[in-house]
């Protein structure tokens, strides 16, 4: 018979931590194996400190996009966000974050998931039995993709909605958990793992994009981002798409144009000069880039924010 697990009732308070407009929530509903928030967000917010919780908490972005930074070891470390992106805080840590969108129009919807921790020990314990060796407690990423949690999540909401009993909630929470462990815990130590040349971990992918941000202004190859990634090219480019949901030279694209659109609403700068720190150095291709992403002259874009 399956064990009964219920979310911490702190879980219940995580909602009014974050600046984002809670659209829904399964409290209240009857469901107790898990708890799940819809939230809505656009423009920028101020950074922000989750609430703690003795539960897991999954975040999964099901609709727009935007960017998350977080405050880890005295730097922010970022992140984009987009239909399948997801992250995890583990159980009892908190995390200090921030958000914002292309533009105050361009909102991003998300779902969170608060997995309760005897749930996860309880799972964990059952990896162990069968020779797993090392216990569950680096549930924790800034991003990841996985359309499969991201379509359970989906379906949870469904499920939620048109009135399920709890029995649909513990069962899909057990599966969520067994997943996560299955695909996210660090059951091995990287160094002994003989497909390390051919993975982008969390690390490694914050350290490309950390390097990308903080290098616009240059011209990078694929050689360059691959080499910063510690991986090879061959690779590189496969496994960087199936973190983030776009290719290297997409992202780049991506971070330089959310510059651009910030040093034009926040400076006075000449668009020419705008256009070279974010990597443009002839106005021409600035020009066509800024048009392709935004949908408007950077002229246009300056005057109407």
């Amino acid at each position: 018979m399956m064990s009964r697990h219920a979310y911490a009732p702190a879980s219940a308070w995580c909602a009014s931590a974050k600046p984002n407009r809670l659209l829904e929530t399964s409290a209240g509903s009857g469901w107790t194996s898990l708890l799940l928030d819809h939230h809505e967000g656009a423009g920028q917010s101020d950074a922000f400190e989750t609430h703690p919780t003795g539960d897991l908490t999954l975040v999964v972005a099901t609709a727009g996009r935007h960017q998350l930074d977080c405050l880890l070891d005295g730097r922010w470390r970022s992140a984009l966000y987009q239909a399948g992106s997801a992250g995890m805080t583990a159980s009892g840590e908190t995390a200090r974050l921030r958000w914002r969108t292309a533009s105050a129009r361009e909102a991003f919807r998300t779902l969170h998931a608060y997995l309760p921790g005897s749930l996860l020990l309880d799972v964990a314990d059952e990896y162990r039995r069968v020779g797993q060796p090392v216990p569950a407690a680096s549930l924790s990423a800034l991003a990841f993709r996985d359309e499969t949690i991201a379509i359970q999540l989906k379906a949870l909401l469904a499920a939620c909605r048109s009135g399920e009993p709890d029995l649909y909630a513990a069962g899909a929470a057990r599966w969520i958990v067994t997943h996560l462990l299955s695909r996210q815990a660090r059951w091995h130590h990287v160094a002994e793992d003989p497909r390390r040349a051919a993975m982008l971990t969390d690390r490694r992918l914050v350290r490309v994009i950390e390097h990308m941000s903080a290098h616009l202004e240059r011209a990078m190859t694929l050689d360059d981002l691959a080499q910063e990634a510690g991986i090879s090219v061959h690779h590189f480019g496969r496994r960087f798409r199936e973190s983030t949901g776009l290719g290297p030279a997409a992202y780049l694209a991506t971070l330089r144009i959310a510059k651009a659109r910030l040093l034009l609403r926040t400076t006075d700068l000449p668009i020419s000069a705008i256009g070279a720190q974010c990597g443009y150095p002839r106005a021409s291709a600035f020009a066509a880039a800024f048009l392709r992403h935004v949908g408007s002259t950077a002229r246009a874009y300056r005057a109407d924010n």
